[in-house]
């Protein structure tokens, strides 16, 4: 986004400024020091992703996940903060003017096994969740705050220190040390101060409410200095303001737990040592977008070994796969009465929309309107009637904190008939492992031409959803796997690209990669695209700069037991290396990644309206690795089941290129070496 060039920000009818976004390096000055001298670690329970997002827009909503200390369920903290929306947003209406006041919209409160998320606002992450953290109960927060208090005046020099002070010439700033508590402090109440200023009308569409969260439009970014002298002259009051509100959280807390009791027993462990553990950001999944089947010799491996693949199923979690298209059917051995006039059906066996994932399982009703109701009905051939029943059977469960209902919900995401996507990628990345090209008469083929596929549509039309949209897949396939006695979804394909916030000391830990881990301890291949920001370009003092980035690997693919895909060239590997785009390693806590290099550079397979087209990216790479996968699961059966064998295997007999192992992994995908070592 490009920085406003005003030279000046409006004030609101108290002579304040308006509602204005706060520049990262703000953001870290305050919560971590000065960055020649950054040595604080913020400790709190908020990851870096979530001050980010809502410093660049304080007054908006944030879609938030929250993990829950391990002795409280998902049903408890969800159940938490649906009783403490309404106490909160009283205590706050009657700590701003009338005109600000704001009405209580659904948060679209979901929660999955071990996961809730949220739509909230800043200060109902500082006033509801902080006080249910772990972290609140063991650093006995609210005793903390007072004695903070007796810091009023650090806390106001730590806001009047002007951003990159000490790099600017002639100012000289005395060093404080000041404790990761007391730059929460004063961050949240930076923040806290903000939201409740009043927004431009600019940024809100004509006719709607003021403060309806899904009607506002981004601020503007400020540079540093500019957003420094909106707050600057205000940082008594900010202080003053944010420890003003906590005795008015302690009151909040006290009455959410007597609500809480009188509708079900509390946990008290939970109670005692937090239900919250930490609260990352609910982050968008975007697509990480010759012949290379030869390439990796999946052909010899064919030929040699005689592979077939059509009791192996592989999902595909993305935009949604056209299983019309051609070279995904194969001939119905049983339909077919006439050999020359096969029946032909799809190998796609399942579809489920998971794009509509987070209204479904939500314990508010009404955030499934009458509209989407009839939706949901005629794409799962449910009746009306019948819809609104699972619809209302799932929202009375979360209600009573049980845990989710997958037959239930399976009901409402099985589509009957399902149309093909609007986006291509997924139908792409099918095609790659499973097209039968020689079915339609082309020169094209997939890793595995008689694989079973199932689709998982969470993409939508946007090519970006969210990352629950994404773990709620996961645990369904889990679901689906343990039902029975045997594996039903051998391994899934995940060309998705999260990129991971390096303020967020989990690498490899964030709630998306927990549950790539929980599906490979389950038995299941996970593989995942390294992403394709390899290549980036940075903004120095001098001007931009482009340059190679190292630790860019994005989530899946931090995962440890994830097969993790780069993307080399397809028909000259060793002479053109890796490709430019490739997201490098080792992952931001060290570990070596990307696993191992396919082909990812104009990679042909299966669009839309049954054609055919190149595409590049690492999200082309990893379906060739799901494809050498189920080729090795459907020749040795006894690895099914030993997820992390099979990438053993994989990467032991990749061809070294002779790169960089932060660039090329293990080296290119080998299917022949890898069955010729077994």
């Amino acid at each position: 986004m490009a920085r406003s060039d005003v030279s000046s920000w409006p004030s609101g009818d108290d002579g304040r400024p308006m509602q204005f976004s706060l520049p990262g390096e703000i953001v870290e000055t305050i919560l971590l020091g000065p960055a020649d001298d950054r040595r604080v670690l913020q400790d709190s329970p908020l990851l870096g992703d979530v001050w980010a997002a809502y410093a660049l827009d304080p007054g908006a909503r944030q879609d938030v996940l929250i993990t829950p200390h391990f002795k409280a369920t998902a049903a408890d903290v969800a159940s938490m903060i649906r009783l403490g929306r309404p106490i909160w947003n009283r205590s706050r209406n009657e700590m701003v003017d009338a005109p600000l006041s704001r009405r209580l919209e659904s948060a679209k409160i979901a929660y999955l096994q071990g996961l809730v998320a949220a739509e909230l606002y800043f200060d109902e992450v500082l006033c509801i969740l902080v006080p249910l953290t772990l972290w609140w109960r063991q650093q006995q927060g609210a005793g903390r705050i007072k004695q903070v208090e007796e810091r009023r005046a650090a806390l106001i020099k730590l806001l009047q220190t002007p951003p990159g002070a000490t790099r600017k010439a002639g100012i000289n700033v005395e060093r404080d040390n000041y404790s990761s508590l007391e730059r929460y402090i004063a961050l949240a109440g930076l923040i806290f101060w903000i939201g409740k200023r009043q927004r431009r009308s600019e940024d809100q569409l004509p006719g709607q409410a003021t403060g309806s969260a899904a009607t506002l439009l981004n601020l503007p970014e400020l540079d540093e200095d500019l957003a420094f002298a909106q707050y600057a002259p205000f940082a008594a009051e900010i202080v003053d303001e944010i420890f003003k509100a906590y005795p008015e959280v302690e009151e909040d807390l006290a009455e959410l737990v007597r609500k809480s009791s009188e509708i079900g027993e509390l946990a008290g462990d939970a109670l005692a040592e937090g239900y919250i553990f930490q609260v990352s950001l609910n982050r968008r999944a975007d697509t990480a977008l010759d012949r290379s089947v030869p390439a990796v010799k999946a052909d010899a491996a064919q030929s040699l070994f005689r592979v077939m693949c059509d009791r192996i199923v592989w999902g595909v979690i993305d935009s949604g796969i056209d299983g019309s298209h051609p070279a995904l059917q194969m001939i119905d051995e049983q339909a077919t009465t006439d050999p020359n006039n096969p029946v032909h059906t799809s190998r796609v066996k399942k579809t489920f929309d998971f794009t509509r994932i987070r209204e479904i399982v939500t314990s508010e009703v009404d955030d499934v309107g009458p509209t989407e109701v009839d939706r949901i009905a005629r794409t799962t051939g449910l009746s009306f009637e019948a819809t609104q029943k699972y619809l209302k059977q799932v929202a009375a469960d979360a209600e009573n904190r049980r845990p989710i209902n997958w037959g239930d919900v399976e009901k409402l995401i099985t589509l009957k008939n399902p149309t093909p996507p609007t986006n291509p990628h997924g139908t792409h990345v099918a095609g790659i492992i499973g097209a039968d090209g020689d079915l339609v008469g082309s020169a094209y083929n997939g890793m595995c031409p008689d694989i079973r596929l199932y689709d998982f549509r969470v993409l939508g039309k946007t090519a970006a959803d969210t990352e629950f949209a994404v773990i709620a897949a996961l645990q369904y396939i889990r679901y689906i796997n343990e039902r029975h006695n045997y594996i039903t979804v051998h391994g899934v394909n995940l060309s998705l690209s999260i990129p991971h916030n390096v303020r967020n000391y989990a690498c490899g830990r964030t709630p998306v990669c927990n549950e790539c881990e929980r599906l490979v301890e389950s038995g299941v291949v996970v593989v995942a695209a390294a992403g394709n920001r390899g290549y980036q370009k940075f903004q120095t003092v001098d001007g931009p700069f482009e340059n190679y980035a190292a630790f860019s690997i994005t989530d899946p693919g931090n995962g440890e037991g994830v097969i993790t895909v780069g993307s080399t060239h397809g028909n000259w590997p060793q002479t053109y290396g890796i490709s430019f785009f490739s997201s490098r390693g080792p992952t931001g806590d060290g570990r070596l990644k990307p696993d191992l290099v396919a082909p990812g550079e104009r990679v042909y397979s299966t669009v839309l309206n049954h054609g055919w087209a190149p595409e590049s990216g690492t999200s082309m790479a990893a379906p060739h690795v799901s494809g050498a996968a189920a080729m090795l699961l459907a020749r040795y059966e006894e690895l099914i089941g030993q997820p992390r064998r099979v990438k053993q295997i994989l990467c032991a007999s990749a061809t070294d290129l002779g790169r960089e192992r932060s660039f090329q992994g293990h080296g290119m995908l080998d299917v022949l070496r890898a069955f010729q070592s077994i």
